[in-house]
């Protein structure tokens, strides 16, 4: 049966609520809000994909992989799900797994920079640093604002130790 008018208010009333609790990074309370959402509308793409966020604000990383692999199997054609996914997977298991999945999102999209970005920080951690290079090099490429970003972000802390060291060439001319 079709939800009612009645229903559709209490949607996206509590619906609201979730989201205005994320942004107040309180997640119990955003989770209680999606609790009081009608279960006619649970299963809604917009509220799996809150209900993700909100799993990864959290750390909850064991708590979004299954939801994000769902997803990403409804709708492959969405890059930040794959990026999310290969996210909450680094964390619930390993970046080896996390980086399969971002192999095979960078093939799909090779246009998204997150993509290649991500997969420098991998190659970093894992002390693959001429592939670091390689892959940060193609992310500022795509958008010249990794550029900056780059050089704050931890996961590349190795490599940016390695260019320091002489032991690799910078990836730009800086």
């Amino acid at each position: 049966m079709e939800p009612g008018r009645e229903e559709h208010l209490m949607f996206a009333k509590h619906f609201e609520r979730a989201q205005g609790w994320l942004l107040l990074e309180n997640h119990a309370a955003a989770e209680r809000a999606l609790r009081l959402i009608p279960s006619a509308f649970r299963g809604r793409s917009e509220v799996q994909q809150f209900r993700a966020q909100l799993y990864l604000a959290a750390g909850r990383w064991a708590r979004a992989v299954p939801l994000l692999r769902k997803l990403v199997k409804a709708d492959p054609s969405e890059a930040q799900y794959w990026v999310s996914l290969a996210f909450a997977v680094r964390r619930a298991d390993s970046i080896a797994a996390a980086e399969k999945i971002l192999r095979e999102a960078r093939e799909r999209f090779p246009q998204e920079a997150v993509i290649w970005f991500n997969l420098a920080c991998y190659a970093a951690q894992q002390d693959r640093l001429p592939e670091a290079h390689n892959w940060l090099r193609e992310a500022v490429r795509r958008e010249a604002a990794y550029r900056e970003l780059a050089k704050t972000d931890t996961d590349l802390a190795p490599f940016w130790k390695a260019v320091a060291d002489g032991v690799i060439a910078a990836p730009w001319g800086d």
